[in-house]
């Protein structure tokens, strides 16, 4: 048998921060909502992991972007959709949404006459019309006269026959149209028309009824348009584009304490400032971290259980609102692919917020550079000790690790309230022995 102590192929693929192992659990405990495809594979018990490699086969990233949001840890799913957020910012930065304007909407727009339908560009001038007529009869006596020579030369017979014929013709013509032959007829049908011809650039069109009409109706249709426009306008309420922009950027900072410090305090901040801007795509991020928490009455003395699928629901209503919004260069489905592959990086722990705490800059913060109001970022305790670690402390730490390990582990949990009851502040840090480490430890005290 080969030695797999080298075989790392199967690093970063099992889905390690996942809730429910199978998808059955998921319906039943998560709530994920259960339709006739899945029924049948709740029936073969398939586990989580192998249904999220056949979406991922499919190609059916929305419906596994929607797994995830049921599925996922919650406090690594807050992360997920906290990436997926800011990546958003990221594409509408690059390519920003040009909104329409309300005095555009229903704009006449300009005609594009394609180029076989569009008259001359360059129309002769009128002729003179007796002139012209005198051309056409010069040119018919001259053809007539080489027609008669024509005739001359053929046999005197057959040229008597033809002249019989004819004048019959011509006599039935001449008792429909008062006396005039056929000959008569044709020419002057070619000299009418040769009038006609003319009349084109005498005729002014601009001040006929139909004009006149059509200009009168469209006056009346753009008055109409403006009084709309002007309703419309005095109904809507007015925004604020500064205050939603700082609402925004506050609503990333507290979802990024939260995801830090997930206590009391920062979920409450989630909470007031998602209720500021819910529908916009932080506002909502903001709204499903205050979910996540598990209390919907953070800094009560009671505990309000969020209902289950809640915290699912949003998030899966989130990935949408995300995956439809303007801007940027990506459509749908090439969105809800990136939020898919962000969520398997999350879930397989591939991605976390290690990197973003070392640097002490958060992701949003970084997409959206400096000068920004981007909300205050508060850490707890253990949080700010894991910002402060140097070269120092861990030498300090690795000389004092045998006297740390004989330290009662009791007087590392979390502190008790005055009713005896746990608070929501996790157990201070063991001093790390390196960087690498340090995160290792970090992440797995968060996600016990």
């Amino acid at each position: 048998m080969d030695n797999v102590s080298n075989q790392l192929n199967w690093m970063n693929k099992h889905f390690v921060l996942l809730t429910y192992p199978s998808v059955r659990e998921t319906v039943e405990n998560g709530l994920y909502p259960c339709s006739s495809d899945i029924e049948d594979i709740i029936n073969r018990n398939l586990s989580s992991e192998d249904y999220l490699f056949c979406l991922e086969s499919k190609e059916d990233y929305k419906e596994g972007c929607s797994f995830l949001a049921y599925n996922l840890h919650h406090r690594a799913a807050v992360w997920w959709a906290y990436r997926c957020v800011v990546d958003l910012l990221k594409e509408q930065k690059k390519a920003p949404h040009q909104p329409r304007k309300i005095e555009d909407i229903g704009k006449p727009r300009p005609l594009n006459v394609p180029d076989f339908a569009k008259m001359p560009e360059q129309v002769s001038e009128p002729f003179n019309v007796e002139e012209r007529i005198s051309e056409f009869r010069s040119f018919r006596d001259k053809a007539m006269a080489e027609h008669q020579e024509r005739l001359n030369s053929i046999d005197p017979k057959v040229k008597e026959a033809f002249n019989e014929a004819l004048e019959i013709l011509q006599n039935e013509v001449r008792k429909k149209h008062d006396g005039l032959d056929l000959f008569d007829l044709l020419s002057l049908s070619c000299e009418k028309a040769i009038r006609q011809q003319n009349m084109d650039y005498i005729v002014e069109t601009e001040n006929s009824p139909l004009m006149q009409a059509k200009r009168e109706l469209e006056s009346n249709l753009e008055k109409m348009r403006k009084e709309t426009i002007e309703t419309v306008k005095s109904s809507l309420p007015k925004v604020d584009i500064k205050s939603q922009n700082k609402n925004k950027m506050t609503a990333l900072g507290a979802v990024y304490s939260y995801i830090v410090s997930p206590d009391e305090e920062n979920a409450n901040k989630c909470y007031v400032i998602g209720n500021k801007c819910p529908d916009t795509p932080e506002g909502l991020l903001a709204l499903c971290a205050f979910w996540s928490f598990g209390d919907l009455m953070p800094l009560g003395k009671n505990i309000v259980k969020t209902p289950t699928g809640l915290f699912g629901n949003g998030l899966n209503s989130l990935m949408l609102m995300m995956a439809l919004a303007q801007g940027g260069d990506k459509k749908l489905k090439e969105r809800y692919k990136t939020y898919f592959y962000f969520g398997s990086e999350v879930a397989t722990g591939l991605s976390n917020w290690s990197k973003s705490l070392e640097k002490k800059l958060p992701p949003h913060v970084e997409v959206l550079g400096a000068g920004v109001e981007t909300g205050e970022v508060r850490y707890s305790h253990q949080d700010r000790d894991f910002l402060n670690i140097d070269e120092k402390a861990l030498k300090k730490a690795d000389d004092n690790l045998d006297n740390d390990a004989s330290v009662d582990t009791a007087s590392k949990m979390a502190p008790t309230s005055d009713e005896g009851t746990p608070s929501m502040a996790e157990p201070r840090l063991s001093p790390p022995v390196s960087v690498d480490e340090a995160i290792k430890n970090y992440l797995s005290k968060r996600f016990k």
